[in-house]
């Protein structure tokens, strides 16, 4: 321990060494880190040369304002206060350190935002991206892989990025079975593992899509959507000839899913509890849109679309 504190007041510590000191502290009583900072003063050659004297005159000044030296004592106290300002000086340095060693080590190591049921949540990073996740989504970074020199995060669900330009610092998505890799740009993605693809739309900017499966990967361009299997890791591109109905623009996509899993979906995006009774009506697929922020209108174009009949009892709904 006194090596590391030497090396410390040295500025010779290894970034390596520095975390093992920080360890150290944590574990130690305030009397345990006072006995060895005392030693150390005690016994380490002290250089005043080295203390600056405007420094010291500050401390030295508010050493004098709580002490009381009797007459013709003055030039011992100066010389005591001259030495008790050299000692303060690398002593309050530590205990500086110290302090923010404690307060670093409560924040978590990892940051996660996740939305349930029925909810959605804008969030800003570090950097000044923003992202606004959906229903039953998830973004996490850790602090270190979310820096001044690194931006990567994870994600699952639906979400929509707004990702803040930095030429030299690209920004890394990753997720189950895909990475994106942007410098500055704004795009939709859905990846849940529930389904059988992930898709992405670009609005702007660049991106390079990669599949984890495969290591095969493309670079998109505004208005065009890319789809990657979940079970073979194959992707395909597409060019729109107009925006598609995501999330961020009010809508639900489906294309051939059966209505059993139409209705957990609309279940998770509302936070409401649809049931149907007529069992013959789970396997039956829809392709379609359906609004995403009112449940009676969604529930409006399923009924016209099965012939089926819609009541309501509550926060519950039946078809039949």
């Amino acid at each position: 321990m006194k090596d590391f504190i030497r090396k410390y007041r040295n500025d010779e510590l290894s970034p390596s060494e520095l975390r093992q000191l920080r360890q150290r502290l944590q574990g130690m009583t305030d009397e345990e880190l006072s006995d060895y900072l005392g030693s150390d003063w005690a016994t380490s050659a002290i250089d005043a040369s080295l203390a600056d004297d405007g420094r010291m005159a500050q401390i030295g000044s508010r050493l004098a304002m709580e002490i009381s030296p009797r007459r013709g004592s003055s030039g011992v106290v100066a010389k005591l206060l001259k030495y008790a300002a050299i000692v303060l000086i690398p002593l309050l340095t530590i205990a500086t350190f110290y302090l923010y060693s404690e307060s670093h080590a409560q924040l978590p190591d990892q940051m996660v935002v996740t939305t349930g049921r029925g909810e959605s949540a804008c969030v800003s990073l570090p950097d000044g991206t923003r992202v606004t996740l959906y229903y039953e989504s998830k973004l996490s970074y850790g602090a270190h892989s979310f820096t001044k020199h690194k931006r990567e995060v994870s994600f699952e669900g639906d979400g929509f990025f707004e990702v803040h330009a930095d030429s030299g610092n690209p920004f890394v998505v990753n997720s189950e079975g895909l990475s994106i890799t942007v410098l500055g740009t704004t795009f939709s993605l859905s990846a849940r593992q529930d389904n059988d693809r992930a898709e992405l739309y670009l609005e702007k900017g660049c991106v390079s899509l990669c599949s984890s499966l495969t290591d095969e990967s493309v670079v998109m361009n505004p208005n065009e959507r890319a789809c990657v299997n979940y079970k073979t890791g194959e992707i395909t591109l597409e060019r729109l000839a107009e925006n598609p109905c995501t999330l961020r623009k009010g809508y639900l996509s489906f294309n051939s899913v059966p209505l059993s899993k139409v209705v957990k979906t609309l279940n998770s995006n509302f936070g409401c509890d649809i049931v149907v009774n007529n069992k013959s009506l789970l396997d039956k697929t829809f392709s379609g849109t359906l609004p995403a922020r009112n449940v009676d209108d969604a529930l409006e174009v399923l009924r016209l679309s099965f012939d089926a009949s819609v009541s309501r009892e509550g926060n519950r709904y039946v078809v039949e």
